[in-house]
């Protein structure tokens, strides 16, 4: 009895010593490494101010999708010199696909097909006809120009035809405003309101330009053409209440929590906003599927939407405006 009760503590322990190997090392079982897909984020912004969504839904990718990310952004906004360097350094240091929110496509897809782009490359808010031209990408974009009829439509059915409306422009227009524009100018026409619109060009004396358009008598409707302009023009009325009482409604587009907080407010009377976080999500997972040389489908058009103040509550707003991390 002694000896089988000792060869069965030896049995046990063995069986305790294999157990331990194959739980906390790979000396037995050895466990395939998960290949880490470098992807690099190239956008067309000094900042990553109108970025925030995108990010969010990027980095969710890269966890569920093993993708080392890098989110780069250019020094000098609007450069398209600096963007091809950027380009050709991140594909020179290993990036296995290119997300890029272009300051101008067509040079980019040209690229491509001179061979200066080798792997993989998304292109971000261009119009989907440039998807059909890319060898080996995808377009990850909204319609903009949809859009841009939206915000016109919504503003008509608010005011009246008569009122002069002042178009404020981007600092750098990408192209993701001029469709926006396109398609605001269309429903202005349309109306037969496009000669009181005023167009008012972005930059630093855009404040001053708005005033002086403004003028000491009757009112006008504001349409921010890019996050930046509609940012500004919030600021202004804001702080300044005698030009606000000239505005009869400020409108645009954008998703940051500054300009979601100025429609809280009363400041912005509506607002074109984008599911930003699905767009960086799906960019990152579109870039490792082409790095592994699976096929994607055509996603068309991302969601967006128009919004007002009230709209914010919104439980179907509310979780795309401000996704949890």
């Amino acid at each position: 009895m002694t000896r089988k009760v000792n060869v069965f503590w030896i049995l046990y322990g063995m069986v305790l010593t294999v157990l331990f190997l194959l739980s906390s090392t790979d000396l037995i079982i050895k466990e395939e490494a998960a290949e880490i897909y470098p992807v690099s984020v190239i956008i067309g912004d000094a900042s990553d101010e109108n970025y925030v969504n995108f990010r969010k839904g990027m980095e969710r990718a890269a966890v569920e999708l093993n993708a080392d990310v890098s989110f780069i952004t250019l020094y000098e906004e609007g450069s398209e010199k600096q963007q091809r360097e950027l380009i050709l350094r991140e594909q020179e240091d290993g990036s296995r696909a290119l997300v890029v929110d272009p300051v101008e496509s067509g040079w980019l897809v040209q690229m491509q097909k001179d061979r200066q782009i080798s792997v993989p490359l998304i292109l971000l808010n261009g119009e989907r006809s440039e998807a059909a031209e890319l060898e080996r990408g995808t377009c990850i974009t909204f319609d903009y120009h949809a859009m841009g009829r939206k915000l016109g439509e919504e503003i008509l059915k608010a005011h009246t035809a008569g009122e002069r409306i002042c178009l404020l422009e981007g600092e750098n227009p990408d192209m993701a405003e001029r469709l926006f524009t396109r398609g605001l100018s269309e429903i202005l026409t349309e109306a037969g309101s496009s000669e009181r619109a005023l167009q008012i060009p972005g930059g630093k004396d855009m404040g001053a330009l708005l005033k002086n358009a403004l003028g000491e008598e009757g009112k006008a409707v504001i349409a921010a053409l890019s996050p930046g302009s509609l940012m500004q023009a919030a600021q202004l009325l804001s702080e300044e209440e005698e030009t606000e009482k000239r505005v009869e409604g400020l409108y645009g587009r954008g998703n940051t929590v500054s300009l979601l907080n100025y429609l809280d407010k009363g400041v912005i009377a509506g607002i074109c906003v984008t599911d930003d976080f699905s767009a960086g999500y799906l960019s990152v997972k579109a870039a490792v599927d082409l790095a592994e040389n699976r096929s994607v489908r055509d996603m068309g058009y991302l969601e967006s939407y128009y919004i007002r103040r009230e709209d914010l509550r919104n439980e179907k707003y509310e979780k795309m405006l401000y996704p949890v991390e």
